[in-house]
Parts: structure tokens; sequence; C-alpha cells
């Protein structure tokens, strides 16, 4: 069984040995490039670095990301604009430091000394990151850009820190960040309510939480549903603000399964990943490569197992929370929705791997998971059958399914 505690701590253990591995790598090939503000403080600091935590794997990205643009020459896309060249710009334009490159770029200058322009930006924004997040400096630099993921915010152009408190969950400590006291009393009991349900009806789905997820940060924005990144494991960006509280169990988890997956990639290749748009994916109603499809089926594997759980429960209601009929509807529907969306996205995946574009330990991620969504099929008519308000849902998910099998058969 890959999907067990023990089986969480030893994926953990190999990454922070891993990180120990490419911090020793990334510090020999910094001392071979040119001296920049970040190598004269890594020459001083770099024990404060030692020790794997989320942070300092973020910052291991950065340093990786400061080597890769400090070896590039000043006369690069001088003559030609190549894959290279290409790669140079697109990893700029796709950074935080976007704006100073563009700029500078539109003044004239050539890819190369555009990226060496942008890089001393960079640079002394990571000194200054470095010296607030690891050493814990009150000093303010203006070279430094305020970090959402960490949360941080800008007001009247000042660098601020959303409040902080920590929820204790019988063995889980989680750390919430909010803008307000209010905000941090209504998020913390909806969030506490929302975990000790998941524990209730869904023990294996709570396991994983405690293992992968440290940090909740509240999102506003009306059109995003929550968000990760890679590098950041355990960091989850939540809309807790247009969401109801069935949404809320469903956006632990599925962030969740994104840290999960982020510790295998951040570990080693999953899939190839060939930039073609010939999977359809039943979430977006549109063809995507094969990255985003298999990511969506080992994120969204985890809210079937959750609504699942819930689905074939005798009763929800507890001393916590009363769910309400359209709320107990929205469950079986979402368990039943994901079942026909996951093994639709089955069968693609298969012939994916079968072209070798999937690695045996990414295979072996989905076949286990695809394992215990058979499980549950012989419950899935009987759900469908409870279906009301979602009955004509259920027709029109199935007949798009039978649609993008035809249109899109491989």
């Amino acid at each position: 069984m890959i999907f067990t505690t023990p089986q969480y701590s030893k994926l953990k253990s190999r990454l922070k040995a891993k990180y120990k591995k490419d911090l020793s790598k990334s510090l020999k090939t910094m001392k071979k490039l040119p001296e920049s503000s970040l190598s004269d403080w890594l020459d001083h600091h770099a024990d404060e670095l030692k020790e794997f935590s989320t942070f300092n794997w973020h910052f291991l990205t950065l340093i990786d990301t400061h080597n890769f643009f400090n070896a590039q020459e000043a006369n690069l896309g001088k003559e030609d604009f190549g894959p290279h060249e290409e790669m140079v710009f697109e990893r700029w334009n796709n950074s935080e430091f976007a704006d100073v490159f563009l700029k500078t770029l539109n003044r004239g200058q050539i890819l190369g000394k555009a990226s060496q322009t942008t890089l001393k930006v960079f640079d002394k924004h990571l000194v200054a990151l470095a010296e607030k997040h690891i050493l814990k400096s009150t000093k303010t630099s203006a070279a430094y850009r305020a970090q959402t993921s960490l949360g941080e915010y800008v007001k009247n152009k000042k660098t601020l820190k959303l409040l902080e408190t920590t929820l204790h969950l019988e063995g889980k400590e989680l750390r919430l960040m909010t803008q307000s006291l209010k905000e941090m009393k209504l998020f913390s009991q909806r969030i506490e309510v929302a975990l000790k349900l998941i524990k209730k009806f869904s023990p294996s789905s709570w396991e994983r939480f405690q293992a992968f997820t440290d940090v909740i940060i509240p999102i506003k924005q009306e059109q995003l549903v929550s968000y990760s990144h890679q590098d950041l494991p355990g960091y989850s960006m939540i809309n807790l603000y247009h969401r109801d509280f069935v949404d809320l169990m469903d956006d632990l988890l599925h962030e969740n399964g994104h840290h999960h997956l982020n510790y295998y990639l951040n570990l080693g290749k999953l899939i190839d990943e060939p930039v073609d748009n010939i999977y359809y994916s039943p979430w977006r109603r549109t063809l995507r490569p094969l990255r985003g499809v298999y990511h969506a089926y080992f994120t969204f594997f985890w809210a079937f197992k959750l609504f699942a759980d819930l689905a074939k429960a005798k009763e929800v209601d507890s001393i916590w929370y009363l769910f309400s009929k359209t709320e107990k509807e929205k469950m079986i529907w979402r368990a039943v929705e994901e079942f026909h969306m996951l093994n639709y996205t089955f069968e693609e995946l298969k012939w994916a791997r079968k072209q070798g574009l999937i690695k045996d330990t990414g295979w072996n991620l989905i076949l286990e998971q695809q394992k215990e969504l058979n499980r549950f099929k012989r419950l899935i008519p009987t759900w469908e059958k409870k279906l009301k308000t979602h009955k004509k849902d259920l027709k029109d998910l199935k007949a798009t399914l039978n649609k993008a099998r035809k249109d899109f058969a491989k």
C-alpha cells in the first residue's frame, strides 16, 4: 500500500535527504559562477540552510533559479534566437520579475543583457528574502517583494503580514493566516469542523491531510478556488470567502492532494511532459497536455474518496454539523460525478502509459487510486438513483463523456 501513514513518513524523509544533497550541489555550482550579493550572503550564512524546512526547500529552488540565470552570457540572443534563448525568455516572463525583464527588453537590450539586468534585481530581492525569513531580521529593503504565498500583502506601499494562529487538531498543528481577528475566529471554526468531519467519516483522508498540509492562507479572488506551489509544500491558498461548507472540505483535501503529489515530483519524474493538448479533461471540458490530466486524476481522486465515504455513511449529521438536504445531495453528486470523470481519465492515462509516457512510480500511484475507485463501483447506481436536483447534471455529464470518447478516441 502506497497510501499509508508509514509511507507518507518515508516519502518526507526521502525529500529531506535529497534536500541536503541538492543544497551541497547548488552551493558548489554557485562558487563557479560570477560573484553576487546572494553568493556573498551564503558564504556567511549557509549553515542556516543545512536543515530541511518548507521555506528552505523553497529557497533552494530560488538558488537554483539564480544559478541558471547567472550562467547566461551577456551576448545571449545577439546572433540568433533558438530553443535555449526561448527558455531563458520564458523563465523570466513567467517569474515575478517579468515586469523588470520586459521593460529592459523594451528599452532595446538584447536577451542576455536584459537577463543580467533583471538578475541584479532578483539577486537583491533574494538577499532581502533570506534576511527576513531565515535570519528573521526586521530590517526593510526596497529590493524586497511581498510574498503572498507566505502570507504577506502590500498596503500603502508597505509589506505587511497577515495575522496568524495555530489550530491544535488532535495531534496536528495547522497554521492559519487571516486579515482580521473576526476572520480568524470564523475561519478557524469552519476549518476545525470540516476536519473533524473528515476525520470521522474518512479517516484515511484525515491521515493524508495530517501528513502534508501545514499552512492555510485565505484568498479573496472570487474566480479562484484554491492553489499551491510545488516548491512550497504544505502551504494551501484556499478561497474561504465564496465557497460553501461542502466545498471547504473538498478544497482542503484537493490542495492536500497537490502537496502529496508534489513530494513525488520534487523527488523525480513521474511522467514525460509532451506539450501536445491531446487528452480530454472532464474537469475543464477541453483538451489538455498529459501533465494536466495526470495531476487532475491524482488530486480530484481525493474529493471522490471523501464524498464516497460520506455517501456510504448511514448518517452524516453530528454534534458538529447538520447538513441540509441540498448539501447531502451535493455530496452524493460529487462522489458520482468524480467517479465518472476519473474513470474516463483513467482510460486516457492507460493510453499514455502504453506510449511509455508514465514512469513506473507515477503509474503505481494511479493504479492504487483506481483500485480504490473500483471498490465503490457497485454503489454508484444506488447513489445515482438518489439524485434529484442533479439528475439532469448526471445525464449531461454522461452525454459529454460519451461524446468525448468518440471525438477524441486514440
